[in-house]
């Protein structure tokens, strides 16, 4: 029989996607692997060989803690299930339970149980988790790979013309404005490209009336295939990039930090990252750079940086 092991992501989709790294690790190495996160298990069918489930409640960590010979905890400092699973997992099985800290700081060598992953906060998650996988698990086998599958009926990249374009995140101060968006979006159709915007419901009534299209999905395994046959897509610093990275899609991603982007920007795939010019002073108590970087990145700038893309990627 298999041993057993589980990995505990974050629940947003760029962290789901990411994480599933470490899990087609373990798969390929002959474990059996749960994947615990409450966001990506309606895409199961991309990726059948690695079951993903929703966290249990916290009265259940008993069980989960006599059920496998492996954990894998991505740090959440908002998530109490997290820190209860960590705390009583250190507590019994010490070496067995395994700590990651994705953070972009060098502060995190700081955290009691860095260690045990030893995260570089210089090196892309997909990489830095095969690192792990290769150099500190000592797994013979390794990749960046987080082990989608497409499926047979869709064709990749079928409509290279086609760019999603993602104007929205988690967060507004991550957000690039919205009229560059859309004067981007106007310019890339003056040069031949079909810009589609990927909005969310909560968001539609903002971005309503723009003049281009902007496709509804019903789930997010039907926006995956949506993306999968599209030529490429630009956003902020979100889990869509991330989606579309690990579809072999190529991306642009607008950020407002270099840190930030050397540990997430997606890039699994062809991609490129826009972020202000270094010069900008951001040093303490002014930090003009992250107060007004969408000021500092001009549509011009993303147009050359998209150019460069489309130069990168595969015909």
């Amino acid at each position: 029989m298999a041993p057993r092991a589980a990995v505990f992501c974050h629940n947003g989709l760029g962290d789901g996607v990411i994480s599933l790294v470490l899990s087609n690790n373990l798969h390929l190495n002959g474990w059996h692997v749960d994947t615990y996160q409450n966001f990506i298990g309606s895409m199961q069918k991309w990726f059948p060989h690695l079951p993903v489930m929703s966290y249990p409640p916290i009265h259940e960590i008993e069980r989960l803690l006599h059920q496998y010979e492996w954990f894998f905890v991505f740090h959440n400092d908002t998530s109490e299930f997290i820190h209860k699973l960590i705390q009583e997992g250190k507590r019994r099985f010490f070496d067995q339970m395994k700590v990651l800290y994705a953070y972009p700081s060098k502060r995190i060598v700081n955290e009691p149980y860095y260690q045990d992953a030893q995260i570089d906060p210089g090196v892309p998650m997909t990489e830095s988790l095969r690192i792990f996988c290769e150099k500190i698990l000592l797994l013979p086998k390794s990749t960046r790979s987080n082990g989608f599958i497409p499926p047979a009926e869709l064709k990749h990249r079928a409509n290279k013309n086609r760019v999603v374009i993602h104007p929205t995140s988690s967060r507004a101060g991550k957000n690039w404005t919205r009229e560059k968006f859309i004067d981007l979006a106007e310019q890339l159709n003056q040069k031949g490209f079909d810009p589609v915007w990927m909005i969310g419901p909560k968001e539609r009534v903002v971005w309503k009336q723009i003049g281009f299209e902007m496709p509804e999905f019903a789930s997010l395994d039907s926006l995956a295939s949506f993306i999968y046959e599209s030529g490429y897509l630009i956003g902020n610093d979100s889990g869509l990039g991330h989606l579309a990275s690990f579809l072999e899609v190529p991306t642009l991603t607008i950020t407002r930090r270099r840190a930030l982007a050397k540990l997430w920007a997606p890039n699994y795939a062809p991609g490129v990252v826009v972020t202000p010019n270094p010069w900008i002073p951001n040093i303490r108590g002014l930090r003009l750079r992250d107060r007004y970087w969408q000021k500092f990145i001009t549509t011009q700038k993303v147009l050359r940086a998209f150019d460069r893309l489309v130069l990168k990627a595969p015909m």
